[in-house]
């Protein structure tokens, strides 16, 4: 064996001792997706916690990427029945919201000055974007199944959603800034200016797509729009 192969093999090596050092630590977990999606995110959660008896920030974590893991296949089954179209707009609108809620959960992590649970609630958010996911696709499939009459009510919501949320919107010049993660205030900044700048193209997107949809889909979508730029703002 070489010199550089002995470099490259024996770190990967320790690697795989220490991943399989941690699954022999951690309690097996297995529950197949219909009864994961049957319990909903709350119940599920709760019911992981129980059965591995961890309920530290990376067993909550384990426990919300478990259950995505169940929900976004479901979500992409039953979007099968939609048109072509629509399904791209599904995909894109799960892309830029979680461009949004990434962004926001981001900048609240930077303004606090740091914080292991910022984290976690973006996690969390993940987890709960894909169940709005499944109601929208829900909603969705009942608007191309019926006439799509118009709901003058909806509609006006939706306006009503989109504008907080783009009052809600935080502009490129950041609040006082104190670091205690490592990072320069300089580096933070950036950051932070970089999360604005692409929360508001993912919003722009949004917006036009709100107006393509039928009512109903488009008020579920204005409300979850005001829903993600907000994220961590009550924190």
């Amino acid at each position: 064996m070489n010199k550089l192969s002995r470099h490259i093999i024996l770190p990967l090596l320790i690697l795989g001792f220490v991943q399989c050092a941690r699954a022999a630590q951690e309690p097996e977990f297995k529950l197949p997706c219909p009864q994961v999606l049957k319990l909903g995110l709350e119940k599920f959660a709760d019911l992981y916690g129980e059965k591995t008896k961890d309920y530290s920030t990376y067993g909550m974590k384990q426990a919300f990427n478990y259950y995505v893991d169940c929900r976004r296949p479901d979500n992409d089954t039953r979007s099968q029945a939609l048109s072509a179209a629509v399904r791209n707009q599904v995909n894109e609108v799960r892309d830029k919201l979680s461009d949004i809620g990434n962004a926001s959960w981001s900048n609240a992590y930077i303004i606090a000055g740091g914080g292991t649970l910022y984290g976690l609630a973006s996690v969390g958010a993940f987890a709960e974007r894909e169940d709005f996911m499944g109601s929208l696709i829900a909603t969705l499939l009942k608007s191309e199944s019926s006439q799509q009459t118009r709901l003058p009510a909806a509609r006006r919501r939706a306006n009503l959603a989109l504008n907080k949320a783009r009052r809600a919107l935080p502009a490129p010049r950041a609040p006082a800034l104190e670091s205690w993660t490592g990072e320069s205030r300089a580096e933070m900044l950036t950051r932070y200016r970089s999360n604005v700048k692409e929360m508001r193209s993912a919003f722009e997107r949004l917006q036009t797509i709100v107006r393509l949809l039928p009512d109903r889909p488009a008020e579920l979508l204005a409300r979850q729009i005001e829903t993600e730029v907000s994220a961590g703002l009550e924190e």
